[in-house]
């Protein structure tokens, strides 16, 4: 397990304390709420710091881009969290008021307080789903990244291969351009050996002849 593993597990932690912590909101009143907001709040600056942490182990780690990736979709995690948060205390705050002063309140108070509430969480439920179909654009877009930087990497490999084949393709030239010098250098000898033999061939001849000559004049 390398560092960012192990600050990934200690910010899964924190969420999950988060999340418990966030489902027990409603169930406080007045101070005793107050605290667990707090609590809940220092949770989440925890993790903001794991968050950061991983960021930074993530720049020179060689699946940069996946992790990358992974710490966007950390941040929209707590995000949500916050909002969370925002809507647990709105629904203890309109527990409390039903038992208070919506009793006493006129109907249409009520109809305006129940459709600001129901505003709020369609708001944070459309932010909830813009912030997915960002991250899956994100992911696509790190994904033809990735694909890409395979794809500079085959090129350069091929290009090493092809630059590899040049070298052997002028080497194999240049054997050929010496074995046609030493083919030319041995024509020649042979050209040359092919006149001295003629030569000699000549000049026994033409002592054979000298001889038959001198001989017959005899």
């Amino acid at each position: 397990m390398d560092v960012f593993e192990r600050t990934e597990q200690n910010f899964q932690h924190v969420c999950n304390s988060i999340t418990r912590r966030i489902k027990q909101l409603p169930n406080y009143g007045g101070e005793k709420k107050k605290v667990a907001v707090r609590e809940v709040e220092n949770d989440i600056d925890e993790a903001l710091k794991f968050i950061s942490e991983m960021e930074k182990l993530a720049q020179n780690h060689p699946q940069r881009i996946k992790l990358q990736t992974k710490t966007k979709q950390y941040h929209s995690d707590i995000q949500r969290y916050k909002r969370e948060v925002q809507l647990a205390q709105l629904q203890t705050s309109n527990s409390l008021n039903n038992n208070n002063t919506w009793s006493n309140a006129p109907d249409d108070y009520q109809s305006q307080y129940d459709n600001q509430r129901q505003h709020l969480l369609q708001g944070s439920n459309m932010l909830d789903s813009t912030s997915d179909r960002l991250l899956r654009t994100h992911q696509i877009s790190a994904q033809s990244e990735q694909i890409g930087q395979n794809i500079l990497v085959d090129l350069g490999k091929q290009g090493e291969q092809i630059r590899g084949m040049r070298d052997k393709l002028h080497e194999t030239d240049d054997q050929i351009k010496s074995a046609r010098k030493i083919m030319t250098g041995i024509a020649r000898r042979l050209a040359t050996n092919k006149v001295i033999l003629s030569f000699i061939i000549l000049l026994l001849m033409g002592i054979i002849v000298l001889i038959i000559c001198l001989k017959w004049l005899r």
